[in-house]
């Protein structure tokens, strides 16, 4: 597959089989997801496959669907990562956006687990809707780890519907001083 083919392909899959997805796939996926860009690699993953942890994540989200994927990828952020990785972070200071480091590259690493499921035949589907206190509980990540996201994984049980996306017109607007020429 084209890395076009790949993107246009990618899903939000929430109907899986019950075939299991091996430990070699999911540490291909988490290789892959750490080659996405960071600026303290704040990212920190945690891998449930047992039932009755993915019932308790499920519970956690409201979204009973989530229990019948193979595998949760549950991602968390060191909120603490960035002052720890960057001994000069004082510089940053003056930056208000430096609180979102982690949340973009914590976003950047999913994508690109995501796009590598596919490449594999799996399916996957990013939730980020839960309560975050219970699923640092049920994951037991300390303090400084905030939960971002869980990702299903799993083989998809049925094709998959392809999402209906704005056309670029809608979306891109171009800056106004650029001449015609650039």
């Amino acid at each position: 597959m084209t890395l076009e083919e790949i993107i246009t392909a990618r899903r939000s899959v929430r109907s899986y089989t019950d075939e299991p997805v091996g430990e070699e796939a999911i540490l291909k996926l988490l290789d892959m997801a750490r080659w996405a860009p960071y600026a303290s690699e704040s990212w920190r993953f945690v891998v449930v496959r047992s039932q009755q942890g993915r019932s308790a994540l499920a519970s956690a989200a409201r979204q009973d669907f989530i229990a019948t994927a193979p595998v949760i990828i549950v991602v968390g952020a060191d909120t603490n990562a960035f002052a720890t990785h960057h001994s000069v972070w004082h510089r940053w200071d003056a930056y208000k956006f430096r609180g979102l480091f982690y949340i973009q590259e914590t976003a950047a690493a999913i994508e690109n687990l995501m796009l590598a499921a596919v490449e594999m035949g799996l399916g996957t589907c990013w939730i980020g809707s839960f309560n975050e206190g219970e699923v640092s509980k049920i994951v037991e990540f300390p303090a400084s780890i905030r939960p971002v996201a869980m990702i299903t994984i799993g083989h998809p049980a049925d094709e998959q519907k392809r999402a209906d996306h704005a056309p670029l017109e809608k979306i891109v607007y171009w800056e106004k001083y650029a001449s015609a020429d650039e």
